[in-house]
C-alpha cells in the first residue's frame, strides 16, 4: 500500500516569511533586519546560537555493554566536531542554523557525498526553499540567482522549530510582528524624543488673527531656531504678544522608561532566555544567577539540543550506522560548579569507587597519570 500523509494533498511549503515587510499594529514594518536592530532580539538571538555552537558537537561510538567513545575514526566526527565544508568551522555553521531557526523557524543544509560517503554540509537560507509532499517523501526545492535545485528528503539536513504540520516550522518573525513592531516602535520613540532634547511639543499662541503665509513663516522660525540636535535650551524672545504652551508629556508620564523595559522582558519571554544573560540585572542577585543558567540549560539549550541532535541523526546516519553511532553535544561545561564544590564532589566519588583519578582529571582537562608499575 502507497502510504500518504493522511492530512495533505500534494501541495508545497514556502519558507519567504509572507508578512514580510507588512506594517504591524505599531505601524512599524518588520523584516529580519529590523527586527536584529532590536538590541534585546539580537542580544537573546546570540546568547542562544554563541552558547549552543560553542557545545562540542561529538560522534560518539556504541558498545553492546552500553559503553560510549568518541568515534574519532568514522568521517562524520570531524565534520561535526571541527569543520563541515571549506569555508565554515562547526562553531560558525551551528551558529548560522541556530539563528535561522530563531527567526525564521527552519534550518537546512544540502548534504554533498562522494560516492555515499558524506563530505560537507552546506547552509542553504530558508527564505529560498520550498518544500513539497509527494507520498512519503518530501522534495526541497532551493531557489539561486533565479535557478531552481531539487533535492530529494537524503539530500537535506532539516531542523524544524515548533510546528503546526511537521513539516515546517512556525516563523517567529511572522508570529509576533506585533511584538517585534511594538519593541521597535518604542525605541524609535525614544529616539525621536530624546533627539528633540525630551522636550514635549506646543502650541504658540497669538492675540490677533495671522494670514496663512504668516502662520508658516512663523512655524519655520521657530522649528529652525529651537528643534533638532544642537539647538538645545537656546532662549526664545516672543513678541507681538505670541505665547508658548506646552502640550506634551514628560517620559515619566507616558512612561517611557517602563515600556522600554517591558519590551526588553518579553523579548526574552520569546526566546526564553533569562534576563541576566542579556545584560539585565535589576531582577537577578549573585546566588540566583548560577541556578538561573542551570535552568537555562535545562529549559531553554536542551529542547534545541535534541532537536539538532535528532535531526542530524535522521538526516546523516544510516539505519545501520544509527544502531553503531549517535551524536550528542557535551553540555558538563555549562554544569560546572565553584572550585570548592567540585573538588569536594571528586573526592566523594572517588572514595564512593565510582570515578577514577584520571577520570577526575580528564574533567579537569588535565592529562592522565601513568599507571602505576607493577
Amino acid at each position: 500500500m502507497n502510504f500518504r500523509f493522511p492530512f495533505f494533498k500534494k501541495r508545497s511549503w514556502a519558507n519567504l516569511d509572507a508578512f514580510e515587510g507588512r506594517e504591524t499594529s505599531s505601524g512599524i514594518h518588520i523584516n529580519e533586519t529590523v527586527a536584529l536592530g532590536i538590541p534585546a532580539v539580537y542580544a537573546c538571538i546570540r546568547v542562544l546560537s554563541e552558547a549552543i555552537a560553542s557545545l562540542p558537537l561529538i560522534t560518539y561510538e556504541r558498545f553492546t555493554n552500553g559503553d560510549k567513545d568518541r568515534a574519532r575514526d568514522f568521517s562524520l566526527f570531524r565534520l561535526l566536531h571541527d569543520a563541515p565544508n571549506p569555508l565554515m568551522t562547526s562553531f560558525e555553521l551551528r551558529e548560522l542554523l541556530v539563528g535561522h531557526l530563531c527567526l525564521r523557524g527552519n534550518a537546512y543544509c544540502y548534504i554533498e557525498r562522494d560516492q555515499g560517503e558524506i563530505v560537507a554540509l552546506w547552509p542553504l537560507h530558508p527564505d529560498k526553499v520550498t518544500i513539497e509532499v509527494s507520498g512519503r517523501e518530501l522534495v526541497y526545492k532551493h531557489q539561486n540567482n533565479g535557478v531552481e535545485k531539487v533535492y530529494s528528503m537524503v539530500d537535506i539536513l532539516h531542523i524544524r522549530g515548533l510546528s503546526a504540520d511537521g513539516i515546517t516550522g512556525y516563523s517567529p518573525l511572522n508570529l509576533l510582528r506585533d511584538s517585534f513592531g511594538h519593541c521597535k516602535a518604542v525605541q524609535e520613540y525614544s529616539s525621536s524624543y530624546f533627539r528633540n532634547d525630551a522636550s514635549p511639543g506646543g502650541i504658540l499662541t497669538s492675540p490677533g488673527a495671522l494670514s496663512g503665509q504668516a502662520v508658516s513663516n512663523l512655524r519655520q522660525a521657530w522649528e529652525g531656531g529651537h528643534s533638532g540636535k544642537g539647538k538645545h535650551h537656546r532662549v526664545a524672545i516672543m513678541d507681538n504678544g505670541l505665547q508658548w504652551q506646552s502640550i506634551g508629556i514628560s517620559p515619566q508620564d507616558s512612561q517611557l522608561i517602563e515600556s522600554q523595559k517591558f519590551s526588553v522582558v518579553e523579548i526574552a519571554r520569546v526566546f526564553r532566555v533569562p534576563l541576566n544573560l542579556i545584560m539585565d540585572y535589576e531582577r537577578s542577585t549573585y546566588s540566583n544567577v548560577t541556578e538561573q543558567n542551570r535552568s537555562f540549560l535545562t529549559h531553554t539549550l536542551q529542547p534545541w539540543l535534541t532537536r539538532i541532535e535528532q535531526a542530524m541523526s535522521k538526516a546523516l546516519l544510516t539505519e545501520s550506522e544509527k544502531e553503531k553511532y549517535l551524536i550528542e553535544h557535551l553540555t558538563q561545561g555549562f554544569l560546572r560548579a565553584d572550585t570548592k564544590t567540585r573538588y569536594e564532589s571528586y573526592k566523594i566519588a572517588i572514595e564512593s569507587g565510582f570515578m577514577t583519578l584520571n577520570e577526575v582529571r580528564q574533567l579537569e582537562n588535565m592529562n592522565a597519570l601513568p599507571e602505576p608499575k607493577l
